[in-house]
């Protein structure tokens, strides 16, 4: 896929790209064409759930698609959906452990926030993050 690229001069992916990669290389998965090295913009890159912050990033970026690309509303939403049902498998793996299982339930709970409705969850996020500071500073003045 690299040397794909290469050839046709890509430095990054976006929709032309994306669905050139998708038509030469069908049976290529797309969690395959995410993670061959290649730069993608967004909704290609899709969720980054390596942490809470990559979550939250990816979220918005796929948000702001969303409302600003109709055509590309339903694969936004499409990768959310996929993304939250890994997140859920994993959270409910016995071989994972307890703070990585509890880790994909939270982020679970965040994409359910984003495909209630993509509009709300930065603000959602934003009055997450001023909660979760507020209580911190309770936390620490308490002992």
């Amino acid at each position: 896929m690299r040397e794909y690229a290469a050839a046709r001069g890509w430095e990054c992916v976006d929709a032309a790209e994306w669905n050139e990669l998708r038509s030469a290389l069908p049976d290529v998965s797309e969690k395959i064409l995410r993670t061959a090295g290649l730069l993608l913009k967004q909704p290609w890159r899709g969720v980054n759930q390596s942490d809470l912050n990559s979550l939250e990033l990816s979220l918005r970026e796929l948000g702001e698609i969303y409302s600003a690309h109709p055509d590309l509303a339903s694969f936004c939403r499409a990768t959310v959906i996929t993304a939250k049902d890994h997140a859920r498998l994993a959270s409910r793996n016995r071989h994972q452990s307890e703070p990585k299982r509890a880790l994909k339930a939270q982020m679970v709970e965040w994409m359910l926030v984003w495909l209630g409705d993509p509009s709300v969850f930065p603000v959602w996020a934003e009055i997450r993050r001023v909660h979760l500071s507020s209580a911190k500073i309770r936390d620490c003045s308490s002992t």
